[in-house]
C-alpha cells in the first residue's frame, strides 16, 4: 500500500469512528457511553479506537462538544444584541436551522442527554445572562403593550420548538408525510421566514414606535 492510499484509509477510519461516536452519544448518552460501544458501533476493535482517539472524552469534544459550543455562543450574540424582538427571532430562525441542518445530531443529543445528564446541557447552553436579558425585553414590551404578557418561558418554547421540532421528527415525517430528503430540505428552508411570521403575528399587538 503506497503512502497516499494510507492517508485516505486513515482519513476513512477516522471518519468511521466519528460518525460511530455520534451515534452512540446520541443513544446512550455520553455517561453511559463506552469506548468500547463506540468501536463495535464503528465496526473494528478497541486498539483501533485507541489508535486514532485516546479518550471518550476526546471524541466528545470533536464530534458533540464544540458544536454545542457554537450553538451556545450563538444563541448569546442573537438574545444579548440590542436588536430589536422581532429582528432576534428572525435571526435565530434562520441562524439555528441552518445549525441543525449542518449539525442535525445535535438536537437529538441536547434531548437525550437532557434527560439522562440536564448539568452537562446546562452547562454547555445559554447563560443565565441571556436568558435574564430576553426576559426584561419581553417584561419592557409587554408593560408598554407592544406585546402580549407572557412568562419568558411561554416564548422560548414557541421559539425553540417550533425551530427544533422538525429536526427531531424528521424520520418520522418523512415517512407519515411521504416526503423526499430534498423536499423536506425544502420545507426547512421555508421554515425560516414562516416560523417568525407566525411568532411575530400572534406575540405583536402593534408595531414599536
Amino acid at each position: 500500500m503506497n503512502a497516499h492510499s494510507q492517508v485516505d484509509e486513515q482519513q476513512s477510519t477516522e471518519e468511521k469512528i466519528k460518525q460511530a461516536a455520534a451515534r452512540v452519544f446520541v443513544r446512550k448518552g455520553f455517561a453511559a457511553t463506552k469506548t468500547r460501544d463506540i468501536a463495535e458501533e464503528a465496526g473494528i476493535n478497541i486498539a483501533s479506537l485507541h489508535y486514532y482517539y485516546r479518550s471518550k472524552d476526546k471524541l466528545f469534544e470533536l464530534v458533540i462538544g464544540e458544536a454545542l459550543r457554537r450553538f451556545s455562543k450563538r444563541m448569546d450574540e442573537i438574545f444579548n444584541s440590542e436588536s430589536p424582538l422581532q429582528d432576534k427571532i428572525k435571526s435565530f430562525a434562520h441562524s439555528y436551522i441552518d445549525f441543525f441542518k449542518e449539525n442535525p445530531l445535535v438536537p437529538l443529543f441536547i434531548m437525550s442527554e437532557s434527560q439522562s445528564n440536564p448539568e452537562r446541557v446546562e452547562k454547555m447552553l445559554a447563560d443565565q445572562k441571556t436568558v435574564n436579558k430576553l426576559e426584561e425585553q419581553l417584561r419592557q414590551l409587554g408593560d408598554a403593550g407592544i406585546i402580549r404578557k407572557m412568562h419568558h418561558s411561554h416564548f422560548m418554547m414557541n421559539l425553540v420548538g417550533l425551530t427544533v421540532f422538525p429536526f427531531i421528527s424528521r424520520p418520522l415525517m418523512l415517512t407519515k408525510l411521504n416526503m423526499t430528503d430534498q423536499e423536506y430540505d425544502e420545507v426547512l428552508e421555508e421554515r425560516k421566514k414562516m416560523i417568525p411570521e407566525m411568532i411575530i403575528k400572534h406575540l405583536f399587538l402593534r408595531t414599536p414606535d
